[in-house]
């Protein structure tokens, strides 16, 4: 392949994300047509060839749970692979299945250059992504 063709190729691909580990659920609502990720233990979604030195600080997740008194679970973020570097993690709070957005912002370790991102699940309980973002620090 001709190195353009190959580059335009690798390109495309980083705007793709590794297909989750979890189970993918229909929204409730089939009319807003939304995605959600349902996530629990050992479950992740990865993302390729994120590039972390471009002024990214941090992430942005819209999740949903509904824990009602079990021990809240954590979503880590790691790179290179599932059980890669941890750069980061949330504690998931209890949102009553309501969409909430949490944050991971401030100094991240090791993340620095182009690295695969994975958002793991760890604890006991069960929740949602619908949503994921950069933060920039202004």
């Amino acid at each position: 392949m001709k190195p353009l063709v190959l580059a335009a190729i690798v390109a495309i691909s980083i705007l793709f994300a590794f297909p989750a580990r979890g189970q993918l659920v229909p929204a409730t609502q089939p009319k807003d047509q939304e995605t959600k990720y349902l996530m629990k233990e050992g479950t992740y979604l990865g993302f390729r060839q994120v590039n972390l030195s471009m002024g990214e600080i941090g992430f942005e997740v819209t999740i949903s749970s509904n824990i009602k008194g079990k021990a809240a679970p954590t979503l880590e973020f790691r790179i290179d692979k599932p059980k890669g570097k941890k750069i980061g993690s949330l504690k998931i709070p209890d949102t009553a299945d309501t969409t909430f957005n949490i944050k991971l912002t401030g100094q991240l370790r090791h993340a620095m250059g182009v690295h695969d991102l994975f958002l793991v699940a760890k604890g006991s309980g069960e929740f949602n992504i619908f949503g994921f973002a950069f933060i920039r620090n202004y």
